[in-house]
Formats: C-alpha cells, structure tokens, sequence
C-alpha cells in the first residue's frame, strides 16, 4: 500500500472544506449568547446576583461609545435561559435519523443542507426576535434540527474515505474547525454588536454560511468513486485501505450494535466529556463575573483562549496518534485509550485545581485554559473511535452516542445554576468536583470496556458466521 501525499489531494480537500463547515457551524451556534447580552434591556439582564465579596473588584470598564441601534427587548433570566437551550432541543432529535439517513443517501447532501438550513434560520433570527420570543425559540430549535444531522453526516463522509492509518489526521483537521470557530467568533460577535449592531452578528454569519454551501456541493462527493477530480492513485489508494472494514448488508444490524459494549464505552465518554464542556462553554463567563469580578464580555480574547488552546490540541494530537499507529505500531485500541485518558483525566484535575486559587485570576484563565487544552486530546480518542469499531455504520454510531451527549448540554447548567445560588466559592467548588467526577468515571469506563477493531456485526456476512 503506497500511501498517495496530502498536499493537495481529494481527502485532504474535504478535511478542508469540512474545517470551514464547521467553523462556520460553531460561529452559527454560539453568536446567540454574544449577542444576547446586547439584545436584553440592561436592567432586565439579571436580577442583581449576590456577588460573593471574596474577590475585589478590578475590572476596568472604559467608556467608548458604541453603537446603541439595536432593538432592546425585556426578557428575563428564565425567558433568556430557554432561549439558550432552545437549540439542544432541536439538536437532540435528529442525531440518529442523521445517522441512518446519510447511511441512505450519503452525507454530503445531509451536511451540506444541514448546515445551509441552519444558516438560512439565522438570517431569519432577529425578524424572529421583532416577532417574539416564541418565533425566536423556534428559530433556534429548528437551526439545532440542521445542526444535529452534520457530525453523523461528516462521520458518514470519512468513513468512505479516511484510509485507517489516516483517520487521526484527517477526522482532527475537519472537527477541529469546531473550536475555531468558537475561538474567531465569540470576541468577533462581540466587535460587531459593539461597532454595528446585534442584528449584523445574524447577518455575516448566516451569509457566510450560504457562501459556504455552493462550494461544499459543488467540490465534495460521497465516495472516492464518484469525485470529479480524484487522482487514480489516490482513489486506488484508499479503496484498497478500506476493502475489508466496510460492511455491504443494506439493513443496521440495530440489536448486536445496540448489545455492543465497545459502543457504550463510547456513549459513557462521549456524555462525561461534554458535561465539562458545556458547563464550562455556558457558565465560565458567569463564574468570572461573580467570583472573579472580571469581565469576561469585555475580554472577548480571554474567553476564547481556551478554545484557541483545544484547537492547537486537536490538531497536533491527531498527528501524533496517527505518527504512533503507523511508525510505532501501538494498537489502535491502546493509542485511543491514552489519548482518551490524557484528554478527560487532565481537564478533570486542572477544573478541580481552578476552584482552590482564590482570586488568583491570571492562574484561574491559565487552569481553565490547560483544563479544555488537553481535552482536545479526545478527538484522537474516543471522538472517532466509532470508524474503528464499525466504520460502515460510524453516522448512525455517531448519532448514538451524540445523543446522549447532548443531554449535559440541557442538564449540566441548569443543574449548576441550582447549586450557585449565592454565589459562593464553595458552591463553585461543588460544581467543579461533579463535572471533574463525572469525567474521571468516562475515562475510566472508557479504557475498561474500549476497542480499537472491527466489530463482527459491522462488517458484512455477519450473519452467515452466527449459524
């Protein structure tokens, strides 16, 4: 097998464009919490939280004038929550139809419409917002629909063409985008509110993203086979790397997959991850706020940083896996485990550690920031362990497991607002120690139960070895 070079080649391209959908998909989903800020009339923003006067104040406003067009609406801390969370309730529900539909009609289509929809919807966001807070909902609900489809999608897509020994790379490349675009777009989202108006956050984004869409259809195709351009090396290449792992039955062998432990392993660590990262994505700024006394609105950069660290992180570590599989011959099983460990177990300690510093703001930034750092390294370990265990049904894999994940996403902040009603730091402390145990029981389960090889029922005459 004489691997085909990246620079320029057919898969490289997709990991690419996939990069740009995904940024784009991630600046589509956290603008709303930018731009929300600007949207509420300052006094119905927050009944006045107790701020715990542990921490002096030290944030140092600086009067400039800024742009004051927008519409303001009086919205409460309740009405403003369900706002937030709107989106998981459509992304929740068509995980696993995604899953199983791009098994059918293949995931360009479903990932290009999916994101093309959620961009169409938020370019309808602040109509939706003049009309009330119902269409708002809405909106939001139905771009989480468009949304849910792209992961199982994309998953769908490189299991037709990652080649095994490349998955690292490539599948880090294209999900990597995430994490940019969260980086590019919470302090960009906050210029534009600052210096146009909330509305033109909706705007250049949601146009982005249609831009985006007629170069995903009309570069990317499904397989290898049916792309225009594809080198005849390359698609030799990467055909021949996949003949035995993909699995040619029509219908999902639903039960032994549902009965197989490698995929719960999954499911365990897909959930116990984006526990910490949702509470964190939706509440550090609060914990700033409250406990730090700072700003963090005012310091877009500092929020995103530990996501800039998490993107450094998914690259490099993809690389590193891939580097480890093929010239050191660790098993697949044993470099998903590690990264996995590495990738849950240290955000775990560096959380705890962020609760215990007093008002040490510069080490808070800094442990938060090693804390999401090293959770990039799940990407390279259980994020795309589905395409080792069953690489013809990893969308509908994904799904599964996305589902489960997305509920920390409604639960985990709602369970945190419960818990820090006085804002104290001993409140914190108690959210920090869930979210580090809840990732220490994933990592564990995870190097317990995980594996790295085909499972039978995923590949195809399955059912001819049971009788």
């Amino acid at each position: 097998l004489v691997s085909v070079p990246a620079c320029c080649s057919a898969r490289y391209n997709l990991a690419l464009l996939a990069c740009f959908g995904f940024f784009l998909l991630y600046a589509l989903r956290v603008n709303l919490s930018v731009a929300l800020v600007d949207m509420v009339e300052p006094n119905t923003s927050l009944a006045k939280n107790v701020t715990s006067n542990v921490c002096p104040e030290h944030s140092s406003t600086i009067n400039v004038p800024r742009n004051t067009t927008g519409v303001k609406y009086s919205w409460d801390a309740d009405t403003q929550g369900w706002i937030l969370g709107s989106f998981f309730y459509g992304y929740i529900v068509t995980q696993i139809p995604g899953g199983y539909l791009a098994s059918k009609i293949g995931g360009k289509l479903l990932l290009g419409f999916g994101i093309f929809g959620t961009s169409v919807f938020t370019l309808l966001t602040p109509l939706a917002a003049n009309l009330g807070v119902g269409y708002l909902i809405a909106v939001r609900a139905l771009e989480g629909l468009g949304e849910g489809v792209t992961f199982p999608a994309m998953h769908s897509i490189w299991s037709s063409w990652a080649p095994p020994l490349e998955r690292s790379k490539l599948l880090s490349i294209s999900y990597a985008g995430a994490q940019l675009g969260t980086v590019v777009s919470l302090p960009l989202s906050g210029l534009i509110c600052y210096y146009m108006n909330w509305a033109y956050v909706f705007y250049i984004f949601g146009a982005l993203g249609v831009l985006w869409w007629f170069f995903w259809m009309f570069f990317v195709s499904d397989t290898p086979e049916t792309h225009r351009s594809i080198s005849h090396a390359e698609r030799e290449y990467i055909l021949s790397s996949l003949k035995d792992q993909l699995s040619t039955q029509k219908s999902v062998p639903w039960r032994p997959m549902l009965e197989s432990l490698p995929l719960w392993a999954i499911v365990v660590a897909h959930f116990s991850y984006n526990w910490t990262f949702y509470t964190l994505l939706t509440l550090l700024p609060t914990y700033m706020k409250e406990i730090l006394r700072f700003d963090a609105q005012e310091n877009g950069f500092l929020s995103a940083l530990p996501y800039f660290g998490c993107w450094l992180c998914i690259i490099l570590s993809g690389q590193i896996a891939d580097y480890l599989r093929e010239k050191q011959n660790f098993s697949t099983v044993c470099v998903r485990k590690c990264f996995t460990l590495i990738g849950m177990i240290g955000p775990a300690v560096f959380l705890v550690a962020a609760g215990f510093i007093g008002c040490n703001y510069a080490l808070a930034v800094a442990f938060v920031t090693i804390s999401t750092t090293l959770g990039g390294f799940c990407t390279s370990g259980y994020s795309i362990n589905h395409l080792d265990i069953a690489p013809s049904y990893a969308g509908i894999l994904l799904g599964i497991t996305n589902s489960f994940a997305t509920i920390p996403g409604m639960v985990g902040p709602v369970i945190a607002k419960n818990l820090t009603h006085n804002n104290t730091v001993g409140e914190w402390q108690m959210v920090f120690y869930i979210a580090a145990s809840i990732n220490l029981f994933g990592a564990i389960f995870f190097a317990l139960f995980a594996s790295g090889e085909v499972q039978d029922w995923a590949v195809s005459g399955y059912h001819l070895h049971r009788n």
